[in-house]
């Protein structure tokens, strides 16, 4: 075994749970580490995991809604408070990157006062990082219902927020974040070793229909709701016959 796995930090929707964080995803790749997405709750339970802080090289934000991105600052704060020396990459979605440099001078958060270099790195669809892995940002449609309040207001928000396609050790795993609709991600699971689908934005009959059709080796469903809502789900799971999905808990490891 090469130790590559996923550790799901956070599981819970956009809706803030007492037992469970916000949307968060460490990826561990031989003695590195990589972040994706930091919700709420997710530095506490990075820590609980047993995770070493310095092991993160890299940090990657899908969109910029705060169950995916409020605890950003605290996590970058961790990383000051235990000395990180080594430089951190942070991919925001390119219409963030501004609004981020200047937030975090607001909270003190000085890139000139941190003992690392902090290496901001602005993307768009399209965007491939090819290092220790893979990874492609696939665009989907989830911010666009915003598009009328954006013009009203004349923001300067782009809409940006991307899924994840990513491949390592030729293992391919593929993070929905969030979407619009199902359609957004469809054609690109075939063939994954691992899907983790968000559930919040999907109709489950939908997926359930799909994953009859396709090879996939592992689903794990997140972005969950009440236990109520967790268990209509397994109900479904179950009643489809399908035996490759699970629901997402935190604290979860999926080895690749």
């Amino acid at each position: 075994m090469n130790g590559n796995k996923i550790i799901i930090l956070g599981s819970s929707s956009g809706l803030p749970q007492a037992g469970r964080a916000c949307s968060g995803y460490a990826l561990k790749t031989g003695d590195s580490l990589s972040l994706i997405d930091c919700g709420g709750g997710v530095t506490s339970s990075f820590l609980r995991r047993g995770l070493n802080p310095l092991a993160v090289e890299r940090i990657f934000i899908s969109h910029t809604h705060p169950d995916h991105v409020i605890e950003l600052p605290l996590f970058l704060q961790l990383l000051h408070l235990e000395k990180r020396r080594e430089p951190v990459k942070l991919y925001l979605p390119a219409d963030f990157v501004e609004p981020m440099r200047r937030f975090l001078p607001a909270l003190y958060i000085i890139e000139d006062k941190l003992p690392f270099e902090l290496d901001i790195v602005g993307y768009e669809e399209g965007f491939e990082y090819n290092d220790v892995f893979k990874l492609k940002a696939v665009g989907n449609k989830h911010l666009k219902a915003y598009k009328e309040l954006i013009e009203i207001n004349q923001l300067s928000n782009k809409m940006q927020c991307c899924s994840f396609d990513i491949e390592i050790d030729g293992k391919r795993v593929f993070y929905s974040a969030d979407i619009a609709t199902y359609d957004d991600i469809r054609p690109h699971l075939d063939g994954r070793d691992v899907v983790i689908l968000e559930s919040t934005h999907v109709a489950l009959e939908e997926f359930i229909e799909h994953a009859r059709s396709i090879s996939v080796g592992r689903y794990v469903i997140t972005h969950l709701g009440t236990d109520e809502e967790v268990g209509e789900i397994n109900r479904m799971i179950s009643k489809a016959g399908l035996d490759n999905v699970t629901t997402a808990v935190d604290g979860m490891e999926i080895p690749l």
